[in-house]
C-alpha cells in the first residue's frame, strides 16, 4: 500500500474497518471464527512461495476480519478489510479489458435501439468506418470499487443483516453495470461527434454518471434500513441456532472455495508462465530499427537493472530529443509488463487518463499524462505482435496472448514525452 504504484482510496477502507472494529459491539469471539481466522492463516503461510504478495494479503484480510469484524453487520465490515488492500490497479488489469469488452457489446445493443448501426469489436465501436475506443478508465473498475466501499459502509453503519447486506451489495453491482454502460452510450454520442459539446462534457458525463450510481445505492440502503424490523427475543433465542448454523456453513464453503479457487491458480500460474518462442533475434531487429530512426541507446540505473533481469523478456532503454522509450521484448504473457503510469503513480506523480493518440498512419497509442508540480509528462504505451495484431494498453494484450489469440513474442514501447 505505501509503494504508491495503486490508487491511495485503500487507506480510506482501512481507516474505516479499524473505526468500526474499534466501535463495535464487544463480544466474546466464537470458537468458529477463531478455528476459521488460524485456518486462513496457515493456509496463506503454506502456500507463500506459490502465490503474490497481494493474494497473500487477501488471506490475512479473510483473518482480521473473522477476528474483527462487528457482528452485527459481517459482511459489510469484512468488505471493507478486503478493500483496504491496493486492489485496483491489479483489477484494472486483470478485469480491464473483460469489463470493457463487455461495456462495450451491450453499448451496441442499446446504441442499437437507437437506429445507430455500431459494431463492437472488442475494446472499439466502430461506426460509419471510424473506430471509438472504450479506453481503460470506461471498464469501470474504480466505479466499482468506490459503489463497493460506499455499500460496506451503509451496511456498517445500518447494521444491516445478511440477507439485507448481500442485496446491497448486489444492488450496487447492478447498478453500477447498468451505470457504465450508460456512460460509455452517452461518451459515444460525444467521441462520435454526433453530438457538439466540449472538452469539459467527458468528465462531466463520468461524474454524473457516478454520482447517479451512488445515490441508487445510497436510496436502496436507506430503504432496506427502514424495511428492516427488530424481531421479538423470543423469535431470536429460538432461531438463534439455525443462524449460526448457517453462518457456519457459509464460512466454511467460502473458505471451500478459497482453496479451490488458490488450487485453480495455482495451476494456471504454470500456464501462464509458459515460455513462449525465445525471441533474441527480434530484441535485435528492434533495437537495430530504433538506431536507425535516431534512438540512442541508454543504461539502466542499479535499481531498474534489478527489475529487468528478472523480466521474461528483454528491456532496453532509448533517448532522443528529450524523449525516453522503453522497448520490451515480452516471451511470455506476465503480469510484470504493466502500465508505465503505475510506476510514475509509485514517484510520487498524478494521473489524468488521456484520449488515445492515432498517428498519420493510423498507429494507436494508450495515453496518459503524469504530472507533479510544474512537471508535466505524456505516456504513451503500445503493443504489437509478429502477425501484425497490436493494442493500447497491457490488460487487452494480456488476454488475448492467455486465449490463444496472440502468439508470442511481442514488442511492448512505453514512450515519455515531456509537455
Amino acid at each position: 500500500m505505501a509503494d504508491g504504484a495503486d490508487e491511495p482510496w485503500g487507506v480510506l477502507a482501512l481507516l474505516a474497518a479499524v473505526g468500526f472494529a474499534v466501535f463495535r459491539e464487544r463480544a466474546e469471539v466464537s470458537a468458529f471464527r477463531l478455528w476459521v481466522a488460524a485456518g486462513l492463516v496457515g493456509l496463506a503461510l503454506g502456500i507463500w512461495s506459490l502465490v503474490t504478495p497481494l493474494v497473500m494479503g487477501v488471506f490475512f484480510a479473510g483473518a482480521l476480519a473473522c477476528l474483527l469484524a462487528d457482528r452485527r453487520c459481517w459482511i459489510g465490515h469484512a468488505g471493507l478489510f478486503f478493500l483496504a488492500l491496493p486492489l485496483i490497479s491489479s483489477l484494472q488489469f486483470y478485469g480491464g479489458y473483460p469489463l470493457r469488452w463487455l461495456v462495450g457489446a451491450c453499448s451496441e445493443f442499446v446504441l442499437g435501439l437507437f437506429g445507430l448501426e455500431v459494431e463492437a469489436l472488442g475494446a472499439m465501436l466502430r461506426w460509419r468506418g471510424e473506430m471509438i475506443a472504450i479506453d481503460a478508465p470506461c471498464s469501470g473498475v474504480q466505479m466499482i470499487w468506490a459503489s463497493t466501499f460506499f455499500a460496506c459502509l451503509l451496511i456498517c453503519i445500518y447494521k444491516l443483516d445478511a440477507r439485507r447486506s448481500l442485496l446491497l451489495l448486489q444492488v450496487s453491482s447492478v447498478t453500477v453495470f447498468l451505470g457504465n454502460v450508460a456512460r460509455n452510450c452517452l461518451l459515444f454520442f460525444v467521441e462520435s461527434g454526433l453530438v457538439e459539446l466540449g472538452d469539459w462534457a467527458h468528465d462531466a458525463i463520468g461524474v454524473v454518471a457516478f454520482l447517479g450510481v451512488l445515490g441508487v445505492v445510497g436510496v436502496v440502503g436507506r430503504r432496506l434500513r427502514t424495511c428492516s424490523r427488530v424481531r421479538e427475543n423470543a423469535e431470536r433465542v429460538s432461531r438463534s441456532h439455525e443462524r449460526g448454523y448457517g453462518l457456519k456453513l457459509v464460512g466454511q464453503g467460502a473458505l471451500a472455495v478459497m482453496c479451490l479457487w488458490m488450487a485453480f491458480a495455482s495451476g494456471r500460474s504454470s500456464e501462464i508462465l509458459a515460455e513462449g518462442p525465445v525471441a533474441d533475434d527480434l530484441a535485435d531487429s528492434v533495437r537495430g530499427d530504433l538506431v536507425k530512426e535516431g534512438w540512442e541507446p541508454l543504461t539502466f540505473d542499479a535499481a531498474s537493472g534489478r527489475f529487468v533481469k528478472s523480466f521474461p523478456g528483454t528491456i532496453e532503454l532509448f533517448g532522443q530529443d528529450g524523449r525516453r522509450l522503453l522497448a520490451r521484448t515480452i516471451r511470455r504473457a506476465t503480469r510484470r509488463y504493466h502500465l508505465s503510469a503505475d510506476c510514475y503513480r509509485a514517484l510520487g506523480y498524478e494521473i489524468e487518463p488521456l484520449p488515445l493518440l492515432r498517428e498519420p498512419d493510423g498507429t494507436l497509442w494508450g495515453r496518459v499524462l503524469a504530472f507533479r508540480g510544474q512537471e508535466r509528462i505524456e505516456l504513451r504505451e503500445r503493443v504489437v505482435s509478429q502477425d501484425g495484431q497490436a493494442w493500447t494498453d497491457p490488460s487487452s494484450w494480456f488476454w488475448s496472448a492467455m486465449l490463444g489469440r496472440s502468439q508470442g513474442p511481442w514488442v511492448a514501447y512505453s514512450e515519455v514525452v515531456l509537455r
